[in-house]
């Protein structure tokens, strides 16, 4: 079977070495993933010919939006999220949906990062932050303050959460503090990429927990930016969570990882941190 990431820039994207380390823990023969990467000018040829290229997609920026215009069918997460990282074509049929929140949901609960009743801040405003703001609601937060250098974007996400019902959401200002969670959605700190705005100046919670979801480093930028009495965790759970619900998805079956688990991140680990 054959599969494949889509996106711009997937250069520098771990998912092959990840897939072939789920392979072969896994005991997955004949198959693999590739990177592929596309301009949103090209994702009409590309899906004109998936039929006989590949069995499934990841899909990563910017195109986690675009790709439903080309899907016969969503599951309900991806309904709510509007965006799609997962793709299986099944007898002609393209179906999509989001393992990204359920990536977020077993980095909480591997790390004993509760959630419920909690004053959270989610730092960002794309799809990712959207992710993460519906594990959020789903799992009884108290508050939500979102950061964000765009206000446009910031308030579109807002709405999105009224949206689900979910009211007690504002954007940040700089005399909000005592945070008891805070989750770090952008790219910052990938790859040597800067914080020039400061805009991880921030006053928390001596105990509050911290979620990087960028995954490139054990001690992230933004998690050395802080001391806290709390978890720090970078997003490395999440990208092999997401990624094995994508390989249960397109084989149709589920995987027992608890006795390899360890073994599958320390193997990752040492190609990307």
């Amino acid at each position: 079977m054959k599969f494949a990431l889509i996106g711009n820039p997937v250069s520098k994207s771990f998912s092959p070495e990840l897939h072939k380390i789920l392979y072969k823990e896994l005991n997955i023969e004949d198959c693999c993933l590739e990177k592929i990467e596309l301009n949103k000018c090209d994702l009409d040829s590309f899906f004109g010919n998936i039929n006989t290229l590949y069995n499934g997609l990841n899909v990563t920026l910017p195109f986690k939006n675009d790709v439903i215009n080309y899907l016969d069918e969503l599951d309900e997460e991806a309904k709510v999220l509007n965006n799609v990282n997962c793709i299986v074509l099944k007898e002609g049929i393209l179906k999509g949906y989001n393992t990204d929140k359920y990536g977020f949901e077993i980095l909480c609960k591997r790390n004993g990062i509760k959630t419920k009743n909690k004053r959270c801040m989610v730092l960002g405003a794309g799809s990712s932050a959207k992710t993460v703001i519906k594990s959020l609601i789903d799992s009884e937060a108290r508050e939500i303050i979102i950061k964000n250098k765009s206000k446009k974007n910031a308030l579109d996400v807002i709405e999105f959460a009224k949206k689900l019902g979910f009211t007690n959401i504002n954007l940040f200002d700089d005399l909000q503090t005592n945070f008891e969670l805070i989750v770090n959605t952008t790219p910052l700190g990938m790859y040597s990429m800067e914080d020039k705005d400061n805009f991880f100046d921030l006053t928390i919670n001596n105990n509050a927990d911290l979620i990087d979801l960028v995954y490139t480093s054990k001690t992230t930028m933004f998690l050395k930016k802080f001391k806290t009495n709390g978890k720090k965790v970078n997003g490395i759970d999440m990208l092999v969570f997401q990624a094995l619900k994508s390989i249960e998805i397109w084989n149709e079956t589920t995987y027992n990882v608890n006795s390899k688990i360890d073994s599958i991140i320390k193997q990752l680990e040492k190609k990307i941190c």
